[in-house]
């Protein structure tokens, strides 16, 4: 007598599908997000996140002058 594991009686029950990225709702393998909001919603956070990065790269490059200004000006008065 063979066992079936809880994945395998789930895999029978549902057929082949995937999950949202966003809210986790199961729908089509080729589908990435089960609905216009949930992938409004992804592309929104990809957005901020990328304005985020190039907030901190500048700040970064922003840092990096003033610290080699405050490392030469003293040498020239």
């Amino acid at each position: 007598m063979s066992q079936t594991s809880w994945k395998d009686q789930i895999k029978r029950k549902w057929g082949p599908h995937s999950h949202c990225t966003i809210c986790g709702k199961a729908m089509p393998t080729d589908k990435k997000f089960c609905s216009q909001a949930c992938r409004d919603n992804y592309l929104g956070r990809e957005r901020k996140q990328k304005k985020k990065g190039r907030i901190q790269c500048v700040f970064l490059i922003v840092m990096l002058v003033v610290m080699m200004l405050m490392l030469f000006i003293p040498s020239l008065l």
